[in-house]
């Protein structure tokens, strides 16, 4: 059985990255970029980067849309909206420390005084 070279082997994968890159409304790269920020990642392959920023695209799609569906405004969608989908909806509860509910200080200061 013939080995591969990696000469072409590498312009397969830069094939690929094209082809992805034309299928995901996400930069490609920035999603690699990303990734990588990660210590725990040490090699990213094509078909991986390909699911990563598909699955991040379809999530940015649901979380907007229930944000929208949920507005009393159907012309924009503003952070209160999707603050308010992660503070009611248990599926987005692991974003609670990105997207918080606005809060005034004055009430803030409030609610920490009667808790005290």
């Amino acid at each position: 059985m013939p080995m591969k070279s990696g000469f072409s082997h590498n312009r397969g994968l830069e094939k690929m990255a094209d082809k992805s890159t034309k299928l995901t409304l996400l930069p490609v790269a920035r999603i690699r970029t990303i990734m990588k920020s990660s210590p725990d990642i040490t090699v990213i392959g094509q078909e991986s980067l390909f699911l990563i920023t598909k699955a991040t695209e379809l999530f940015v799609q649901h979380i907007a849309q229930e944000s929208h569906s949920r507005s009393q405004n159907k012309n924009s969608l503003v952070y209160g909206n999707l603050a308010q989908v992660v503070d009611d909806d248990i599926a987005f509860q692991f974003l609670a420390d990105v997207l918080p509910k606005k809060v005034l200080a004055r009430d803030y200061l409030q609610s920490l005084e009667n808790n005290s």
